[in-house]
């Protein structure tokens, strides 16, 4: 079952003229493997068996969902809906929906369907990112649970994010707040990528990039085996994403 893909409105639309760089940046991301599955095996222990994707792209994170027996991944740009739409046209336990979370939610049947909501560096572009995580709640079943991964640390907040469409970068007290406010309790929240708050850091405030560097993005990449090893024996108090996992409060 596939929507018929028609331009949505935008509750996850980016930053005006943030457009073409959010899409070379998630054609770059598309090459880096070991990345996406690294933020894959941080939100396994969570997954339920349905799962509602907010903000799919590609289908970077998609691919590694497949093997669960229901994906719904929600998708508001048509060039990465229709992307992500040809890339999993065999996989029929996937569906890719060109709509933003706002619509999905107000045409739902039945909001209270999925174990897991997963939204995966896509609530920095959402501009009422407290109303997302209401939305977000209101399609979790009993017992149900959010899983959101964020840019960290305000600070690092330059030419980068900008360009990238986002509003804002998160620390734990901030997001916290923001699922108090969504009625979400949270039962897990920390930081990764250590290594990667000095490259953001001179990338985007330093050198003030614009998009992600397909060379620099290959180093990182290289180097993603060892920070995912470093850090899965001992959480960092500090790093460029930030992971917090919640369930409606009873």
């Amino acid at each position: 079952m596939t929507a018929t893909l028609t331009a949505p409105p935008g509750l996850t639309s980016p930053l005006p003229d943030s457009t073409s760089a959010l899409q070379d940046s998630l054609e770059v991301m598309e090459s880096m493997y070991l990345y996406n599955h690294w933020i894959f095996a941080n939100i396994r222990p969570f997954l339920g068996e349905k799962i509602l994707e907010v903000g799919c792209g590609t289908g970077n994170i998609t691919s590694f969902l497949l093997c669960y027996p229901r994906v719904v991944a929600l998708e508001p740009d048509l060039i990465s809906a229709r992307k992500a739409a040809r890339r999993f046209y065999n996989h029929h336990n996937v569906q890719v929906i060109p709509e933003t979370l706002e619509d999905y939610t107000q045409q739902a049947s039945n909001g209270a369907s999925f174990d897991t909501v997963i939204c995966l560096n896509v609530l920095e572009h959402i501009e009422d990112d407290v109303y997302a995580l209401c939305c977000m709640r209101e399609h979790l079943a009993a017992d149900g649970k959010v899983v959101i991964l964020v840019p960290a640390l305000g600070a690092l907040y330059g030419a980068l994010d900008r360009s990238l469409g986002h509003y804002r970068r998160y620390n734990k007290r901030h997001l916290r707040r923001k699922f108090h406010q969504a009625d979400l309790q949270i039962i897990k929240s920390y930081y990764m990528n250590l290594p990667g708050v000095l490259g953001w850091f001179l990338h985007s405030r330093v050198l003030h990039r614009v998009g992600l560097a397909p060379r620099s993005a290959r180093k990182f990449e290289k180097a993603v085996p060892y920070i995912m090893a470093a850090e899965s024996a001992f959480k960092p108090p500090l790093g460029q994403s930030l992971v917090m996992v919640g369930r409606a409060k009873n």
